[in-house]
């Protein structure tokens, strides 16, 4: 009875939470000092002890509420001090889902058939604000196959920012920011590398794929696919257009594009882009007025009928009808905007060409 009266006491004192820290092979560590209700540590011994891990302060049901932990084991304690690892078996540990832990959590214990009340909040560790230079995130032939198993989207380095951000350009928003101090075209802003087989390598020349350079220069070993199917141009627009229009080059700007509105116009300088697979000029992208035109691959266009029926493989010139392609009936040199990839037998509508300015 004297041992359950002095837990007794231990509930009415509480445990002080000293450390919260997730270990490179995902055990969280905790530290307490268990005392009688005199503040004098509790007698030596092992003690069946039961934490929790819940995603709210109080509730243990409810919308929303989940236990993210639990894990029962025997711990020893030696002059009140109390020194866990959660869970206990390192195989369970690397079971975990670490984007589980990216929120904030409260930890429950529960010694000998007694819950602890209030639940303890994890608090982050000086560390875990700022990792130090050359700190490496990793995972291995022991911690992979969970991973894989359980979370095959996840890798060893996960980066979520779930703030929506505010104003029209979502300020706050971004997911991942990496600076280095120069910006000369030898530095590198990412070097990444596949076939490296630990980290104690590093990342050397025979394994790099990707590199992303201090003067803005991008290098990849193998290709890059787009979402779309068009190369673009960013080019400033002169009046009004849209997605799909025939634009010509502009009589009175430098560097700018129109509408086209004239038929077998031989100024001819693209198309608006509607899904753009490559945009280059990017440097432009936060100039007003500049839009993706399309110089090459496959893109939506606005065609018209008034030349005759358009068919696949027709080749189309611009028309009288404002940013629309038509059937070239006589196609002369500088006046052809590319192939028809679709068809339209009447009418004004939008189909896929081949774009090939000539």
């Amino acid at each position: 009875m004297r041992k359950y009266r002095i837990l007794l006491y231990i509930f009415l004192i509480g445990v002080l939470l000293l450390i919260a820290a997730c270990s490179p092979d995902r055990q969280l560590g905790f530290q307490a000092m268990l005392t009688d209700s005199l503040g004098m540590p509790v007698p030596d011994g092992d003690y069946e002890v039961t934490v929790r891990i819940w995603n709210n302060a109080t509730a243990s049901s409810g919308t929303g509420v989940a236990k993210i932990l639990e894990d029962t084991q025997t711990v020893t304690v030696t002059d009140g001090f109390l020194n866990i690892a959660i869970p206990a078996v390192l195989a369970e540990a690397h079971e975990l889902n670490p984007v589980n832990f990216a929120r904030p959590l409260w930890a429950e214990f529960e010694i000998e058939g007694e819950i602890l009340t209030p639940r303890q909040k994890l608090l982050a560790t000086p560390l875990a604000f700022s990792l130090v230079g050359g700190a490496a995130v990793a995972i291995n032939e022991t911690t992979a196959p969970p991973l894989i198993d359980r979370w095959p989207e996840q890798g060893a380095f996960n980066v979520m920012n779930a703030y929506l951000g505010t104003g029209p350009e979502l300020k706050g928003s971004t997911g991942l920011v990496v600076s280095i101090i120069s910006n000369e075209p030898v530095a590198e802003v990412i070097r990444a590398c596949a076939g490296a087989t630990s980290l104690g390598t590093g990342c050397v020349d025979e394994d790099l794929v990707f590199r992303v350079f201090g003067d803005g220069n991008v290098k990849a070993k193998g290709t890059i696919t787009g979402g779309g199917a068009d190369f673009a141009e960013l080019i400033f627009l002169q009046g009004q257009a849209e997605p799909g229009d025939v634009l010509v080059i502009s009589p009175d700007q430098d560097r700018a594009v129109t509408l086209s509105t004239i038929a077998n116009d031989s100024a001819l300088a693209g198309v608006y882009s509607t899904d753009p697979g490559f945009i280059a000029g990017g440097a432009r992208h936060d100039q007003p007025g500049m839009i993706p035109v399309a110089i090459t691959g496959i893109v939506p266009v606005k065609v018209t009928t008034a030349n005759g029926p358009i068919l696949r493989g027709d080749l189309l010139a611009a028309s009288n009808l404002p940013g629309h392609a038509m059937l070239a009936t006589e196609p002369q040199f500088g006046t052809i905007i590319g192939r028809a990839m679709g068809e339209i037998l009447e009418g004004e509508g939008v189909i896929d060409i081949l774009l090939v300015l000539k």
